[in-house]
């Protein structure tokens, strides 16, 4: 058929369709997966997969004890990732000799840095963890 199509200039029409078609059989096996999800029929593979955009933030009343153990994770998750940012932004500071605090104000800054990661990770409207959360879990704020 792909040579009887080429032959008359019309490959792009039988690509498009086949594009098409398959395109379809795939939403249909997200679909299928994503209502298993939603039933509870839970596997490993079709938690990674995204079940869904949901509004709003993860409602964290509604969350079993261990998915809330997986956003607890998430949101570390995050806050080590601000603590990355927040050290590289440290590095851009030059000290002179003159009032450097030696290794008492490194030990002092690195928990201060690292206070200021989970505030930030838990303040924040990134929505990092969030958004990690529901790759995840499958979650859906309903």
């Amino acid at each position: 058929m792909a040579n009887q199509l080429t032959s008359l200039g019309l490959t792009s029409i039988y690509n498009s369709d086949f594009r098409s078609r398959e395109i379809g059989m795939k939403s249909k096996e997200l679909d299928a997966k994503a209502q298993a999800i939603q039933k509870g029929n839970r596997k490993f593979e079709d938690l990674l997969i995204k079940a869904g955009e949901s509004s709003g933030k993860v409602d964290k009343n509604k969350l079993t004890k261990e998915e809330a153990k997986l956003y607890d994770s998430c949101v570390e998750m995050e806050s080590l990732l601000w603590k990355q940012m927040l050290n590289a932004m440290k590095k851009t500071i030059n000290k002179t000799k003159l009032i450097d605090g030696g290794q008492t104000e490194e030990i002092f800054t690195d928990f201060l840095y690292d206070e200021y990661a989970t505030n930030m990770a838990k303040n924040s409207n990134s929505k990092i963890s969030e958004t990690l959360f529901r790759q995840l879990s499958g979650y859906y704020n309903s």
